[in-house]
């Protein structure tokens, strides 16, 4: 198993909140900083997850790379700014990963859902996301990966 990251990201918060234990491995790929922050506080608050975060798709595919491309989930908005966009990103992690991570769009573009859906997209959240929401949604489909990361025979 990876050990957490301890360098900061690009907006000064934690790339993880150690120790990931049993915890669901989340990489969350966000450009706007104050809502990168409440995405990654909102699930380390809840206490269940070890969170990873990223401004760009750059900085995502080098942490995804240092955690061996293995995140139970990854929290993605479409939206990156500037360099690849999110849709771009999830090709590029599929085509490293050596399983299928679910995805958890949270995005404000217009048609996200249909974006969402292009992807293949485990569940798309509007902006601005409701926190429970969020949480119960991670949480849904990052146990499930967990398990199969956990017991790839079965």
């Amino acid at each position: 198993m990876s050990r957490p990251l301890a360098r900061l990201s690009a907006g000064g918060l934690p790339l993880s909140s150690p120790p990931v234990g049993d915890r669901v491995r989340v990489l969350v790929v966000e450009d706007d900083p104050d809502t990168l922050a409440a995405v990654a506080t909102t699930l380390r608050d809840a206490d269940e997850f070890a969170v990873w975060v990223a401004r760009d798709a750059d900085q995502a595919l080098a942490v995804a790379d240092e955690l061996g491309y293995d995140a139970d989930v990854l929290v993605l908005d479409l939206d990156l700014g500037h360099g690849m966009r999110g849709d771009q990103f999830a090709a590029e992690y599929r085509r490293r990963a050596a399983r299928t991570t679910p995805i958890v769009v949270v995005s404000g573009v217009p048609r996200a859902r249909e974006l969402a859906r292009s992807i293949r997209a485990a569940a798309a959240l509007p902006k601005p996301f409701d926190g429970e929401e969020l949480v119960r949604t991670v949480r849904i489909f990052g146990t499930t990966s967990k398990r199969e990361r956990s017991d790839p025979g079965e």
